[in-house]
């Protein structure tokens, strides 16, 4: 079975693309870490991450493409991905299509924020509160407006969010899906702004204090995942410092048969 243990090796080998690799180095540390499993040649740079919080588990291939590819083949591999939420950068397709056949693909881009954030717009940053668990109950109420696909409850404990409150109610929000001081990398997520107050400058204002925070804690790599064509949501970002890293692909995917 090609499972790797050592986690000073698997940090090593994600470590040559900190960008790419920035959600499975926070997964290497506790608690994340109880949900990965990681696989991959005993010697080599070929990392396959298999995260199961989630279901199906999320996979994503560092480092060497055809150790990747060994990797995949083997039973005790296969037999955990039958289905998975695939990520695959465009020169991982020759290998994970053949492993994947049907792959419901959506264009993806990953950003990496360049430089000390810039400072935050006057008019709502006196707004922007730092938001914790007791704040579950009306972050859910403005999630369910456009579920995200990747938010716990967990998060809010684990990680670093800041919203803008109207009266009672949350009306933007920006977070993180996953933070490592240890690694010092943080991927931002589950920036959401109510529908009626768009365009008042919340999402970056909130965004901007989420990286804030960060950059502080000593954060270094910072990125976060946008839809290929949410033009939008790229300009925000790119007005807090982000700028795009690469194009990939992402969704469900299933094993032939």
């Amino acid at each position: 079975m090609p499972s790797l243990f050592d986690t000073a090796d698997i940090r090593a080998r994600l470590e040559s693309d900190r960008a790419w690799a920035a959600f499975s180095l926070a997964d290497l540390d506790p608690p994340l870490l109880e949900h990965a499993r990681w696989f991959g040649p005993a010697s080599g740079t070929g990392v396959v991450l298999v995260y199961g919080a989630y279901s199906p588990p999320i996979v994503v291939c560092h480092g060497d493409i055809d150790e990747c590819d060994e990797t995949l083949a083997e039973p005790d591999v296969r037999s955990c991905t039958q289905s998975a939420y695939l990520n695959m950068a465009p020169e991982q397709a020759r290998v994970l299509l053949k492993h994947f056949p049907q792959f419901e693909q959506r264009a993806m881009v990953r950003m990496v924020l360049n430089g000390r954030v810039a400072a935050a717009s006057p008019t709502p940053a006196h707004q922007v509160q730092r938001l914790g668990i007791d704040d579950l109950d009306a972050l859910r109420a403005l999630y369910s407006e456009e579920p995200p696909a990747f938010f716990l409850p967990s998060q809010l404990q684990t990680g670093v969010y800041f919203g803008v409150r109207h009266q009672d109610d949350i009306v933007a929000v920006a977070g993180t899906h996953v933070v490592s001081d240890v690694a010092r990398v943080a991927a931002l997520g589950n920036v959401h702004t109510r529908s009626d107050v768009r365009g008042r400058g919340l999402a970056q204002a909130v965004t901007q204090a989420v990286c804030g925070e960060l950059q502080s804690r000593g954060i270094v790599t910072c990125v976060l995942n946008i839809v290929a064509t949410n033009d939008a949501a790229r300009r925000v970002y790119e007005r807090v410092g982000f700028q795009e890293y690469c194009r990939y692909s992402e969704g469900m995917a299933f094993r032939r048969g």
